[in-house]
């Protein structure tokens, strides 16, 4: 690719809301645009679309970055594992409603 036929993304993402419309969107945009990229993301743009997607989902029309997005919380927000118990726990169970 032509890199003087592309724009180069703002990695410096505005931090201020906007008062009449609530969360940033356009920071987000931008910040996924970034990760689109492959430009790497400081902690606290991770942390602000963390906390973004709890509040607007107007945002994420757009099903690529819907995506990327996803990826990133995978990435990032740790899944807990399951109890090593659980299975004997819930086939116990199963057992004595069973019985």
């Amino acid at each position: 690719m032509n890199p003087s036929a592309t724009t180069k993304t703002n990695t410096s993402a505005p931090v201020a809301a906007t008062p009449d419309n609530g969360p940033d969107c356009e920071r987000v945009n931008t910040v996924l645009d970034q990760l689109i990229e492959g430009q790497p993301l400081t902690m606290e743009e991770e942390d602000y679309l963390i906390d973004h997607a709890n509040d607007c989902s107007p945002c994420f029309d757009d099903i690529e970055k819907q995506r990327i997005f996803i990826s990133f919380l995978k990435q990032r927000v740790p899944t807990p594992s399951t109890p090593a118990t659980l299975h004997n726990s819930i086939l116990a169970r199963v057992g004595a409603v069973m019985a």
